[in-house]
């Protein structure tokens, strides 16, 4: 991202990519298709891969029959678990670790998306026909292979949608969800009552809509992107810019707010050249210049007070 550099090209799925996203610690990244499969990859290796050889994969899952809509990845980085949803009406729940699946849930629709809440007690599984289904996943007997039948679940499901469900969000505190429909709206839901708290009207089919925390320079008016970005290269070699640079790394360039503008001095600086002056001073002769000296002297006792108001002002804090 910091220099647009293209780094590697993945061709590994049959079909249309339809979703993407990472881990929490970014180690890993899991794409899904339209050709069934869910891919989960080591971003080391795909970055250590030699440009003519096409990294492999880490895990393939291929449980499912028909493309791949979405999926979700929960918080424990290579530990974590992912969710898949498909057009063949389940939602299946993986671990990224070992690719083993844990659980299949069947439905009566093809499902168009996925979620966990951050405590992963449960799984949101949006459908075709505007329904989003509230699975358990720490639902006693644990079977591998469950059924979602919705007269008997009844208490799982929220209603108000009446088009297919394109995305879904869980808030931080895991009491409320938000979806998105193509029936041109973003409805906001009490998870605990599955009542609709609020719906948003827009003037087209919602492709994504998430909950995400704010900024915290998101109201402030002055607050403008530090870093312009380049453009992306669309290529991996052969263009001229990217042969000059050579194969450079990734650099970033960290603390750049923190340099001095100009000639005024930090606050480090400015003791660092009174303690100089300080030892300066013993090794002078002190009939010299008395002028300067007394000047000195002030300026040591006014930084000596400065320092007694901060250290008092630790001392009260603490």
């Amino acid at each position: 991202v910091s220099n647009g550099n293209l780094l590697a090209i993945l061709n590994r799925h049959y079909q249309d990519l339809t979703c993407l996203c990472f881990t929490d610690d970014s180690s890993h990244f899991l794409s899904g298709a339209k050709d069934c499969l869910a891919l989960v990859w080591n971003l080391y290796s795909v970055l250590q891969t030699e440009p003519s050889q096409i990294p492999d994969p880490r895990h393939v899952w291929s449980r499912h029959s028909l493309p791949i809509t979405d999926l979700c990845c929960g918080f424990g980085g290579p530990l974590a678990r992912a969710a898949t949803a498909s057009l063949d009406q389940t939602a299946k729940l993986w671990e990224v670790s070992s690719g083993e699946l844990l659980l299949s849930v069947l439905f009566d629709v093809g499902i168009m998306s996925v979620t966990l809440d951050l405590s992963e007690y449960h799984m949101f599984c949006g459908g075709m026909d505007g329904s989003i289904f509230q699975v358990d996943l720490c639902a006693w007997p644990v079977q591998r292979d469950r059924t979602f039948q919705t007269e008997r679940e009844n208490g799982k499901l929220f209603k108000g949608h009446r088009n297919q469900v394109t995305c879904l969000s869980v808030s931080t505190d895991g009491s409320l969800l938000l979806s998105g429909s193509h029936d041109e709206t973003v409805r906001l839901w009490d998870i605990q009552s599955k009542q609709c708290l609020k719906t948003m009207n827009h003037k087209g089919p919602v492709t994504n809509a998430f909950i995400v925390l704010a900024p915290a320079n998101m109201f402030n008016p002055d607050g403008k992107p530090s870093v312009p970005l380049p453009k992306f290269s669309k290529h991996l070699h052969g263009t001229e810019s990217s042969d000059e640079q050579g194969n450079e790394g990734v650099t970033l360039r960290l603390g750049l707010h923190q340099q001095v503008r100009g000639a005024a001095l930090n606050y480090l600086e400015k003791a660092e050249r009174m303690y100089a002056q300080m030892h300066s001073t013993r090794e002078k002769n002190l009939m010299g210049d008395q002028e300067h000296l007394t000047l000195q002297v002030s300026e040591l006792e006014e930084e000596v007070s400065t320092l007694r108001k901060i250290n008092k002002n630790l001392f009260d804090f603490s």
